[in-house]
């Protein structure tokens, strides 16, 4: 019989040496997998950490740009420059920037440090845009990088051009948004005389918004944006002619820089002056106001009340008395819940002499056709309508052969301008079409309308594309 020249009892050691040996090399790799694991993890947690660390760093950028601009509300002799800002060149007139902090950088842990560099287009003006760029430095792991743009507006109630709760249509080929500032030059400084608008002064600042969700919020079709668009929560559409964005833009084009679907605003109610001298009782035949005799509040505004404005072929004047006089302001208190303004006929007019003022507060609803709105010359705050109905819908319908000039509010309101003239101003109402082919303009200094309201933001994105920073050339970083 042949013998093994191993004893079983060395085999046996054998067998479980090797199992040992497989066993010790499955902890090894599995220790190892963990410790890659956790430094994986590791890696993992400080990228999220220094990510927060720089979106914070560049939210404290643009609060840091937001409080110089409203500061410059409260204090039009607030100092930019003498603020770490550098305001003249290489930096464009009316713009701003800086870096912060203003020497070194802020410390982290384990080395870390981070600098945030932001810029201010427009800083003069009224709606300034904010560029804030955070970099976090690691050491022997890179940077990175957070850029965040916003766009802000005055809170007036004023602040954009076109303001709706619901809908915003136009329903025209030709239709189109743009604006102009009608008392200040583009580097911020005041105009010795305010300027009408004229294609000398236009700009591409136009705005128009809904709080709407509905896909139809703000229906552009074939009108040119040439500005902003906003909606409470729905990218709006154009049609194979229109287009949204700058001067320049093409097109069935939306630049998606001009556009946000987080836009809000306030719709507050109404209501007309207490103070009333005057009784018209019912405005129906030819009116010049104020009348002879008639003598103002202490305040100097003249006050009337009226069931009605209702005539066909008529003209209410806002005038002079005598041509010494100064540019009179007239207040207009109407009181029928049901048709507050009716003026039709070809001939029907409400014509507000240049440097006149009219403020017409209507509870009922607003036509007015024939020769429509004649604001002489004068900037759309000349003439105001402010609707005061409370519930339900409030028709306001505004066609006629010339230009309407003026400032719209009516939270309840319906409106709709027909015709192919300009409008000029502002319109906030519960929905609104313009019909034909209208060109509207919004009057840029608005947004300081009813007082020295603050900023807030209408828009804030982050950018995150190569493109999207590459396009900001004017930081000259």
């Amino acid at each position: 019989m042949k013998q093994s020249l191993f004893p079983a009892s060395s085999r046996q050691r054998g067998s479980v040496l090797i199992v040992a040996m497989m066993f010790s090399a499955i902890i090894g790799i599995s220790l190892v997998s963990y410790m890659q694991l956790g430094r994986t993890s590791l890696k993992i947690s400080n990228n999220a950490l220094y990510n927060n660390a720089a979106m914070n760093l560049a939210e404290n950028g643009l609060e840091e740009a937001m409080y110089a601009i409203n500061q410059r509300i409260a204090d039009p002799n607030y100092d930019w420059s003498a603020n770490g800002w550098t305001t003249s060149s290489p930096v464009p007139a009316g713009d701003a920037r800086r870096t912060l902090p203003s020497s070194g950088a802020y410390a982290f842990d384990q080395g870390v440090t981070g600098t945030v560099r932001v810029y201010v287009r427009g800083y003069t003006g009224s709606a300034p845009r904010i560029v804030s760029r955070a970099t976090i430095t690691i050491p022997r792991g890179g940077t990175i990088e957070k850029w965040v743009e916003v766009q802000l507006r005055k809170t007036s109630k004023f602040a954009n051009g076109l303001v709706a709760k619901e809908s915003i249509q136009f329903k025209g080929n030709n239709a189109s948004v743009d604006s102009w500032h009608s008392k200040k030059n583009d580097d911020g400084s005041l105009r010795a005389t305010p300027v009408n608008y004229s294609s000398a002064v236009k700009k591409d600042n136009g705005s128009v918004g809904s709080v709407s969700i509905q896909a139809d919020a703000i229906l552009v079709q074939n009108a040119d944006i040439w500005g902003y668009a906003a909606t409470g929560g729905t990218q709006p559409s154009v049609g194979a002619q229109g287009l949204i964005g700058p001067f320049g833009t093409p097109v069935n084009t939306i630049d998606p820089t001009r556009v946000s679907t987080d836009f809000s605003a306030s719709f507050d109610a109404v209501t007309a002056p207490t103070t009333t001298n005057y009784n018209l009782g019912g405005i129906g035949t030819n009116m010049d106001l104020p009348r002879a005799g008639d003598v103002p509040h202490t305040d100097g505004v003249y006050y009337y009340e009226a069931s009605s404005i209702d005539f066909n072929n008529k003209l209410l004047h806002i005038k002079k008395r005598s041509a010494g006089e100064s540019s009179p302001k007239v207040v207009i208190k109407l009181t029928n819940a049901v048709t507050s303004i009716k003026i039709g006929g070809g001939s029907g007019e409400l014509r507000i002499e240049s440097g006149a003022n009219l403020e017409i507060y209507a509870p009922g609803d607003i036509t007015i056709a024939g020769n429509g709105i004649m604001n002489d010359g004068g900037l759309p705050e000349n003439f105001q309508i402010w609707g005061t109905k409370t519930s339900g819908v409030q028709s306001i319908d505004v066609k006629g052969n010339g230009a309407l000039s003026a400032l719209v509010y009516a939270p309840q309101g319906s409106v709709k301008i027909n015709g192919n003239g300009d409008v000029l101003g502002s319109i906030v109402a519960n929905d609104i079409t313009l019909v034909g082919n209208a060109a509207f303009h919004y009057d840029e200094s608005l947004a300081d309308f009813g007082g020295n309201d603050p900023f807030r933001i209408s828009l804030w994105r982050e950018i995150t594309t190569a493109a999207g920073r590459n396009a900001l050339t004017e930081l000259n970083w």
